[in-house]
């Protein structure tokens, strides 16, 4: 990375390259601290990008061809966050360059904080369609999925929290949904830094050993598990119970092994038409703690899907974030004392 990478602190899975910084998850986001009239943001890549000044929104940047995009501010000094509110999946996109005017500089960057929260699903996670409606045409998704409105962003947010989504709509654990691309499942995606670039095979001459994501590079502390809506759901066949179940404790292995004295919250809710989700995680669970297993907690929820396609707009995404806030506090010891 150039010089300017020193002044930003990135959030979630990100690539970082002599050139630029890549990225394919919904919610990456980059923060910094500057006084400027004027930000510039050199990108690449089908996205939209929501800008925060002190918390605020006060732009949505939307990118495709290599471009420099050019964004007023308020002037003075304040910190700001470009969050990735689209989906890349499969694709993705690069950051270059984030400048300032020529009157303007940069403050040191926000620092990491002690909380530390990864978030691991699919479209529901992703905050897909959540700024549409039902009705809406199949066309409006890239403005209708806001991933900085998913419950996932919302409940880091508002912990604090250093935070990672990885999530990819119509993805499953074992079996995506009305089993598109079958060779590339959550469990598949999951291993990459940039998974939607390897999935393109837009990599540019770099490695699959490359694209491979470092474990040791983000430790969380408490993990939400929101995934199977895909396995069970959409035309059949479905996802055979038994590989599922096989799959969902073999990542939960890996990322026992992976961070150590991390805590788990599984997450299901309804899915049509057999509701096969909910009894399968819970015997998932209630495994885990017939055999010893003192660290996860397992919670079924409801959601109002009225957005696009059938999901949870903005309201029961809200809901949602306030209805495992708790648990998640209780897990990673974040609740107020």
């Amino acid at each position: 990375m150039e010089k300017f990478s020193e002044n930003l602190l990135f959030s979630g899975r990100w690539e970082h390259g002599k050139e630029c910084s890549r990225t394919s998850a919904p919610a990456a986001m980059v923060e910094f601290n500057a006084s400027a009239k004027l930000l510039e943001f050199e990108l690449e890549g089908e996205a939209r990008f929501r800008l925060d000044e002190d918390g605020k929104q006060i732009a949505v940047i939307e990118t495709g061809a290599r471009n420099v995009y050019k964004v007023k501010t308020a002037g003075g000094a304040h910190r700001y966050r470009l969050i990735k509110i689209s989906e890349s999946n499969p694709g993705g996109i690069s950051l270059y360059k984030v400048s300032t005017d020529k009157a303007g500089s940069f403050a040191p960057p926000p620092k990491h904080t002690n909380r530390r929260i990864e978030f691991i699903g699919d479209s529901f996670t992703v905050g897909y369609g959540v700024d549409g409606k039902l009705g809406d045409p199949d066309s409006f998704v890239f403005k209708a999925t806001n991933a900085s409105k998913s419950y996932a962003f919302l409940l880091a947010d508002g912990f604090k929290a250093d935070f990672q989504v990885n999530a990819f709509s119509g993805r499953g654990l074992v079996r995506n949904y009305d089993n598109i691309v079958p060779e590339w499942t959550i469990s598949r995606l999951y291993e990459y830094t940039v998974p939607g670039l390897a999935e393109s095979d837009l990599a540019g001459g770099i490695t699959d050993t490359d694209l491979r994501y470092d474990f040791d590079s983000f430790h969380p502390q408490v993990i939400v598990l929101f995934i199977g809506i895909n396995d069970f759901q959409g035309n059949p066949p479905y996802a055979n119970k038994d590989d599922y179940k096989k799959a969902y404790v073999k990542l939960l292995e890996k990322l026992r092994s992976a961070h150590p004295g991390v805590r788990f919250l599984l997450v299901s809710t309804k899915v049509w038409p057999n509701d096969d989700l909910t009894p399968t995680v819970k015997s998932i669970y209630e495994s885990q703690l017939a055999a010893g297993k003192k660290d996860l907690e397992f919670i079924e929820v409801r959601t109002d899907n009225v957005a696009l396609h059938g999901h949870p707009d903005e309201h029961s995404q809200a809901e949602l974030a306030r209805t495992l806030r708790p648990v998640v506090g209780k897990l990673g010891r974040w609740l107020s004392r």
